[in-house]
């Protein structure tokens, strides 16, 4: 059952939840978000890239075989090894979605979902009043010292998707690295890419157009769902919600409310610091590869983010990697002009590193939008669209991104 939906309530307050919320609410269903007041969503802290480029899943053997020097502290990825049981179950079914068929099968799915990632954004950013939320300029990445230059021919002869690639200039090189203490070698300037103005910015956007289109929002925690024949009602702190549907899109907590889907979802927590750069800083935003660092400017800040830690997700975070980052703006020589401010955040993961959307079998009148991992605010657009047909017309969700795909006794069955 999907179709004459009158009421939803939707799970979650981050950038997924909110973009789904108003494209149901724009589409004539009254919509209820229900959002933890006190939750900052991981969409909040990130490097604000709309990375349309990224089309290849990370579930490759490739990838098995660098993990030994990309781990912590000589690389990015780090395991919280007092924590085995967040990430041990969940590390034997990466191994299986690195296996050839199922590395195509998720190439497939993301390169379509990528495809259109950017062209919803400036979809859902036309529709938004106000200035324009998204710099159409593109990301340019960079390598440092030997091997710099095969490593950007590579880049540029990688499959990008929709994205465009070429090699940076002799010049270009040469102006980024004025501006800077380390010195760039060579790098590759992304096209068909996008950036937003402030993830704040975007965030108080989305709430208020849903706002402003009717839709309700209750700021609570919602501890349990139970459907009937009438309907479905959730459980808040302190009263009971009842609608049509539900929508979990609550990120790393949606799997409290799946019990039954039992989600293989680990916190793949990510850092990041931020200060003034004191009207000193004009290069474009730019990845420091060597370095697994992302710089980006919003306005009169500048943000460094880094990390890919797997934890649980009330784990406390570890200073060493707010550390590091300072480390690696002081080596590079980025202007700072204020203190320094550190926030760390947990993206939902699922061991293929593809989202989970639609409605799970037997469950009609559940659906589930998370699991976007670092890629939340780049596909949140075309998520929500895609659920809102799903919900409302029963369009059809590619079977690899389904919430039953961990289940193979479910598959098929809804």
């Amino acid at each position: 059952m999907t179709h004459g939906l009158k009421s939803v309530a939707v799970v979650g307050g981050g950038v997924i939840a909110r973009s789904c919320a108003l494209a149901l609410q724009r589409r004539g269903v009254a919509v209820t978000i229900i959002a933890k007041p006190d939750a900052v969503p991981a969409s909040f802290g990130n490097a604000g890239h709309i990375a349309a480029e990224q089309v290849e899943p990370l579930p490759q053997v490739s990838t098995l075989l660098s993990l030994p020097r990309l781990r912590f502290p000589r690389g990015p990825v780090a395991v919280d090894w007092h924590h085995p049981a967040a990430w041990l179950p969940w590390s034997f079914r990466f191994l299986r979605a690195c296996l050839p068929d199922q590395v195509t099968r998720g190439r497939q799915a993301l390169r379509a979902l990528q495809a259109e990632s950017l062209p919803a954004w400036e979809r859902l950013d036309h529709s938004l009043p106000g200035p324009t939320l998204l710099q159409r300029d593109g990301t340019t990445k960079l390598w440092e010292g030997s091997g710099a230059a095969l490593r950007a021919h590579a880049a540029c002869q990688a499959d990008c998707g929709t994205a465009t690639t070429r090699p940076l200039t002799e010049s270009e090189c040469a102006q980024i690295n004025s501006r800077l203490h380390a010195l760039v070698a060579a790098g590759v300037h992304y096209g068909g890419t996008a950036h937003v103005v402030s993830p704040t910015e975007l965030l108080e956007r989305l709430a208020e157009a849903f706002i402003n289109a009717g839709g309700t929002w209750i700021s609570d925690e919602a501890t349990v769902l139970h459907a009937n024949a009438d309907g479905i009602t959730v459980s808040n702190t302190d009263r009971v919600l009842r609608a049509d549907a539900v929508l979990v899109a609550g990120g790393v907590t949606s799997r409290r409310l799946l019990p039954g889907l039992r989600l293989p979802m680990i916190a793949e927590r990510g850092y990041h610091i931020e200060w003034d750069h004191g009207d000193a800083y004009d290069l474009p935003n730019m990845v420091f590869e060597d370095r697994a660092l992302v710089v980006t400017r919003f306005g009169k800040r500048l943000r460094a983010t880094s990390f890919v830690e797997f934890t649980h997700h009330d784990a406390p975070p570890d200073p060493r990697k707010w550390a590091a980052l300072e480390r690696h703006v002081h080596a590079l020589g980025l202007p700072i002009a204020s203190e320094i401010a550190r926030w760390h955040g947990s993206r939902p993961t699922l061991p293929d590193y593809l989202p989970m959307l639609g409605r799970p079998a037997g469950q009609p009148r559940l659906f589930v939008a998370c699991g976007h991992n670092h890629l939340g605010l780049t596909l949140a657009a075309t998520t929500a669209e895609q659920m809102a047909a799903h919900m409302l017309e029963g369009t059809p969700i590619p079977p690899a991104l389904s919430p039953d795909r961990f289940h193979p006794r479910m598959r098929g069955t809804s």
